[in-house]
């Protein structure tokens, strides 16, 4: 069985691809190192990482193993901190994931209203997209989510939040352009509006350019590439400052999303106070 420090030595050897710089952030000699990584490549019985002129490279094996380790290192940090927290007599920690709309129009009321309920439970907060977020919930690497429906997952549970409309704004667009896009599949919702908006079929009338997020959309619309698409609340001037378009029903959602089986009291608590009646 591999120890938590072999799992540390694999993740520095990736990051430094050195063998020298690795053994050094880990303070141990380069011989030892070597030995450790000889060790797990035989209990694993796979190749981790090949050596090349540029230093060292990570196999697939490797890149597969590294994927595992940073997440278990991860966990193993958290459950370390969470035994610290509860010997201090703090709660447990509740990993919650938002999205960049999310985060301005629903999360801190959530957050406010949950604190005043358990000031001692832990928070850990994370952004990413709809798509990503709902993966971290499946992969129970996430507790909750506040994200932008409709869910895939048949496992997730979820709340409405908030709906507003669903806007198209010019920007600094010269002429004819097609609309700044957003991967399908990191933000489907989104996509799917777009096509509304721009009365074509999902697909149809590739962009020049696409980005993950709102910012990114207004960002690169600034720069002449396109117009965009936003939620009417969107708190930014190119927004607030300018008259958009809506079609009639293009409406964003905006969840909390849970694993349904997942009956932690704790986890309940936030949703409920996510959605208060």
């Amino acid at each position: 069985m591999l120890a938590l420090a072999d799992y540390r030595a694999v993740v520095a050897l990736a990051d430094e691809r050195h063998f020298g710089r690795a053994a050094r952030r880990l303070g141990i000699t380069q011989p030892a190192l070597t030995s450790r990584l000889r060790r797990i490549e035989s209990a694993i019985d796979a190749r981790l990482f090949e050596r090349s002129r540029r230093g060292v490279e990570s196999t697939e094996a490797g890149i597969a193993f590294v994927e595992g380790a940073r997440r278990l290192i991860d966990l193993a940090v958290e459950t370390a901190d969470a035994v610290r927290g509860a010997k201090a007599g703090f709660g447990q920690t509740l990993r919650i994931g938002m999205t960049q709309i999310a985060a301005y129009q629903v999360v801190g009321p959530a957050l406010a209203r949950f604190r005043a309920q358990r000031p001692l439970a832990r928070i850990r907060l994370e952004e990413g997209t709809t798509a990503s977020l709902e993966a971290s919930l499946e992969s129970r690497q996430l507790d909750l989510a506040f994200l932008h429906p409709p869910l895939h997952a048949s496992d997730l549970s979820e709340r409405c939040l908030a709906e507003v409309p669903f806007q198209r704004f010019h920007g600094q667009a010269d002429g004819d352009l097609p609309l700044i896009r957003y991967p399908r599949g990191e933000a489907p919702v989104l996509m799917r509006e777009l096509a509304r908006l721009h009365d074509t079929a999902p697909g149809e009338a590739a962009a020049l350019v696409e980005t993950t997020t709102i910012l990114g959309a207004i960002t690169l619309s600034s720069a002449g590439y396109g117009p965009f698409a936003a939620p009417a609340d969107f708190p930014h001037p190119a927004v607030v400052d300018a008259d958009g378009v809506t079609d009639d029903g293009t409406m964003l959602e905006t969840s909390i999303a849970w694993r349904t089986l997942d009956r932690r009291p704790l986890v309940q608590a936030f949703a409920a106070a996510a959605a208060p009646a």
